[in-house]
């Protein structure tokens, strides 16, 4: 008697195991959000970029991807970078882009747009 209750039991064990691991949470997507100072000015502009309110409900950012709109590009692991933007002749609006990564793969993207003006 006690062996048919200790493999029911072992049974029991395996099938609720197998069943927990067949049970997937989705994954919640981060949110993307940055700050820019200043928007615009007289070139050259260092910018400062500032993701700290970004987020990931249900989990962790783990890379900050930056493309500056005038073809540099970064991948950070912390929210804040600086970059400096040159025009010559005429004034330009480039558009910069943030894409945040979460822990589990998940993805978001911010835009904001910077006004640089030559000297």
């Amino acid at each position: 008697m006690n062996v048919r209750k200790a493999v029911a039991a072992g049974l029991a064990v395996v099938l609720l195991t197998g069943l927990a691991a067949c049970i997937y949470i989705a994954n919640l997507r981060p949110v993307a959000s940055f700050t820019v100072d200043p928007a615009s000015g007289i070139s050259p502009l260092d910018v400062l970029f500032d993701a700290s309110a970004s987020n990931d409900a249900d989990g962790t950012i783990e890379t900050y991807l930056w493309s500056f709109g005038d073809g540099q590009t970064a991948s950070r692991t912390v929210p804040t970078i600086s970059h400096t933007y040159i025009v010559q002749s005429f004034s330009r609006v480039f558009t910069s882009t943030l894409t945040v990564v979460d822990d589990l793969g998940g993805e978001d993207t911010a835009v904001k747009d910077i006004t640089v003006d030559p000297i």
